[in-house]
């Protein structure tokens, strides 16, 4: 999951700096060229959160299985990946933030949970 966010990231700044030079000779050909590595680099990572929500949701699913962090953590990240998984039906991107914002949580409280043990 983290190299397909990270390939998404450098897609996007080598595509910058390939569209820096086409605009130069054709803008209209660079907007063109911007758009299809836009598609590339939202297709990887940086539209739906699939990957990350099938991690998340499988991690939360195992943990819960074999109770290795508090019960409400996981069904937590039950919850996460749920919302990461469901960015991929069109009309429910949104979701992303949702995604987003509630696995920073998740990550948090794995993290004071793991430092406190």
């Amino acid at each position: 999951w983290a190299v397909l966010v990270i390939a998404s990231g450098m897609i996007m700044n080598v595509g910058l700096e390939s569209i820096e030079t086409l605009y130069t000779q054709d803008q209209a050909e660079a907007l063109l060229a911007w758009k299809v590595i836009g598609a590339i680099q939202n297709g990887l990572g940086g539209g739906v959160e699939v990957v990350g929500g099938v991690w998340v949701f499988l991690i939360s699913w195992f943990g819960l299985r074999e109770s290795v962090f508090p019960k409400l953590l996981h069904y937590l990240g039950l919850v996460v990946g749920v919302a990461g998984i469901l960015t991929a039906v069109p009309g429910l991107q949104d979701l992303g933030a949702v995604f987003g914002l509630t696995q920073i949580i998740w990550f948090a409280w794995i993290g004071v949970y793991m430092l406190r043990k």
